[in-house]
């Protein structure tokens, strides 16, 4: 691997080099004019370009700026040759030797108390594309979430840890008849102050005390209504998924009930 050059007065052996080539970091410094003076750290594991094939050649060369991006990190560059600001972080897109695209965050620092002149700058560089990825994955993954909590036919309430809803379905407002803007962010038993004490409130603290989930199908209290309930822990609190049962329910007493008279009526 080629090794980077600091200056004349720093030989290849020195300790300093050995470190600076063993940081997760590309450490880039350009000239006034845009030529490559620095290229070592993380720079050539991160880009492709070997130490001798990037110093003494222009940075614009190297095609590292994504095209998409090539506008914001001009505008980044001209604050710093305006004088006004001495340093700056930015993420953008690059493109490596070998065309692959990654995410990457740049500290740029302009070198020299020139403004209005293109100053050297000097750039640390770091790789976050594992932290981008892993952040559109969650957005996504969420995103699918509440997609399928609008489309879920059953109620979904989620409580944090202080029994304030943070989430509630279209099938919760159309079962309760309590729209998300008028709940979430409330106490649980400021909204539904009958089911403080009741058969689910037992369960809800059950599941948050051993960390599993509980079912339970019950009248809802003070009401003619059935419902199933499962409350599911999470690291957050719970989220409670319930259906309107009392169709099921009424069927089942009618049922039970026929029978009862059919057996009354035997001899």
């Amino acid at each position: 691997m080629a090794r980077a050059r600091l200056s004349p007065s720093i030989p290849e052996s020195s300790p300093l080099l050995e470190h600076l080539n063993a940081l997760p970091v590309a450490v880039i410094e350009t000239d006034e004019s845009g030529t490559v003076r620095i290229w070592a750290g993380a720079a050539e594991r991160m880009f492709g370009w070997s130490t001798s094939e990037a110093v003494g050649g222009h940075i614009d060369a190297l095609e590292l700026v994504h095209e998409a991006d090539l506008a914001f990190v001009d505008a980044v560059v001209d604050r710093l040759r305006s004088g006004h600001e001495r340093h700056l972080v930015q993420r953008n897109r690059v493109r490596t030797r070998s065309g692959e695209v990654r995410h990457c965050e740049w500290t740029r620092i302009a070198l020299g108390p020139h403004p209005g002149r293109c100053p050297a700058i000097l750039s640390y560089v770091l790789d976050v594309t594992g932290q981008v990825e892993a952040r559109t994955t969650a957005l996504t993954a969420r995103a699918n979430l509440e997609r399928w909590l609008r489309a879920n036919p059953e109620g979904c309430c989620g409580l944090d840890c202080d029994w304030r809803i943070t989430h509630w379905n279209p099938a919760a407002e159309r079962m309760l008849e309590r729209s998300s803007s008028e709940v979430v962010g409330r106490e649980l038993w400021e909204v539904l102050p009958a089911l403080r004490g009741s058969s689910f409130h037992r369960a809800f603290d059950e599941a948050l005390a051993d960390g599993f989930l509980r079912v339970l199908e019950d009248r809802a209290p003070g009401g003619r209504a059935w419902y199933s309930v499962t409350a599911v822990p999470t690291a957050r609190g719970l989220n409670v998924f319930f259906s309107d049962v009392t169709g099921r329910r009424q069927l089942e007493e009618d049922f039970l009930a026929v029978e009862a008279a059919r057996k009354a009526e035997r001899p």
